[in-house]
């Protein structure tokens, strides 16, 4: 009976180690899944300039895929015959490909914060909005928005943005418009504050060797304005949930 007992006890202890270790596992896996969707990539390149060609190339012969993103706050107006309201708004500028992580919900009404998950990217000549963006112009989905010498048709509504982050530029009502209608734009201008933000996304063994890559760069004198975020030395916010 002791014999029985003992062996009753040892199957146990086990089950519960390995049901302990698995969840821990799919935990970990989880989380991991859960900031790379919030970094948009597995690794970020940051900079305040475009970045040079050298990154995107050697990110390619890594293996990786690579999408830019421009994030800078503006001012966004209404058209006149909506009031001709402004306010401060995070304009991020995106291309083909984006997000490389996560998954963007787009929502056609106020009261649907769920949204449908969407692969596209705003077509040119569109915006996608924040839903707070409409009360405060008074404005609704169809009507024009008015950004730099450029106006655009409001589209949809961002109902979940992957890698929206906490700056401070984030807390304004995003905007999202295609990259190809920056330039129509004129807001980027010599000294606006813009963010370049180059996410890639690959292999693990190629994110690895890009990221040793990437910190040897950034250690040499004549790279300024550069930092590389992932899921060990990206936010500190990011980090601590880990």
């Amino acid at each position: 009976g002791e014999l029985r007992l003992l062996m009753l006890a040892v199957a146990l202890a086990v089950a519960a180690l390995t049901s302990v270790g698995f969840f821990s596992d799919r935990l970990q896996s989880g989380l991991q899944r859960d900031a790379r969707q919030l970094l948009g990539g597995d690794v970020v390149l940051v900079s305040d300039q475009p970045p040079a060609a050298a990154w995107l190339q050697q990110a390619r012969a890594d293996g990786l895929q690579g999408v830019q993103t421009l994030n800078f706050p503006t001012m966004g107006r209404a058209a006149d015959a909506q009031g001709g309201a402004t306010r401060l708004v995070g304009l991020k500028a995106v291309a083909a490909g984006y997000p490389l992580r996560g998954q963007m919900r787009l929502a056609q009404a106020v009261g649907d914060l769920e949204g449908q998950p969407t692969r596209a990217i705003p077509a040119p000549g569109q915006a996608w909005v924040d839903p707070a963006l409409l009360d405060a112009l008074n404005v609704k989905l169809g009507d024009t928005l008015l950004l730099g010498d450029a106006a655009f048709r409001i589209a949809a509504l961002i109902a979940q943005e992957p890698d929206r982050g906490a700056g401070f530029m984030n807390f304004a009502p995003r905007v999202m418009i295609n990259a190809a209608d920056l330039a129509a734009t004129a807001l980027v201008q010599p000294a606006s504050r813009v963010s370049y933000r180059l996410a890639l996304a690959g292999p693990a063994a190629g994110v690895g060797r890009f990221a040793a890559w990437a910190e040897a760069e950034l250690k040499k004198p004549e790279v300024r304005g550069i930092r590389l975020e992932s899921l060990a030395s990206g936010r500190p916010e990011m980090q601590q949930t880990l």
